[in-house]
């Protein structure tokens, strides 16, 4: 027996497709507070570091979000290690144009997210999500045209 769309068997695909994608989040939100940390290292200017940090203290509360989020739909509680395969940039310049496109790309992702949930607190938890990676967007932005 086949079911429309709206059946069974597409509601498995779309909780496994959800699933993937609350993964990929998590790595890359693991991944991008290890690689702010570095790019804050590569300089000492006080307000580049400050638009920087602000995306970095970001992370950490967007990967306990999605932690939570994923423990919620499928009551297991996953956490990923410190990635330590980072890219490396030769300067401050190359690593903030790479965080615009990694920003840009994370708010695709989540708003990927954000279709395939139907529980409104989880919707609101990855809207809240989706306006900090945009902010963040901003920030990298300005930072650019302050480093150009």
């Amino acid at each position: 027996m086949y079911y429309n769309m709206d059946g069974y068997y597409s509601q498995l695909f779309r909780a496994d497709s959800l699933n993937d994608k609350l993964v990929e989040a998590m790595k890359a939100e693991r991944h991008d507070r290890v690689k702010y940390q570095r790019m804050m290292e590569m300089t000492t200017d006080p307000a580049v570091i400050k638009q920087i940090k602000f995306a970095y203290d970001d992370e950490i509360k967007h990967y306990g979000m999605f932690q939570q989020i994923y423990y919620q739909l499928t009551g297991v509680k996953l956490d990923f290690p410190i990635p330590t395969n980072i890219e490396k940039y030769n300067t401050l310049m190359e690593a903030v144009q790479s965080s615009i496109e990694g920003e840009s790309e994370a708010v695709d992702l989540y708003r990927e997210i954000f279709a395939l949930m139907t529980n409104k607190q989880m919707r609101d938890k990855v809207f809240e999500i989706i306006t900090d990676e945009q902010e963040h967007f901003g920030r990298f932005i300005y930072l650019y045209s302050m480093l150009k």
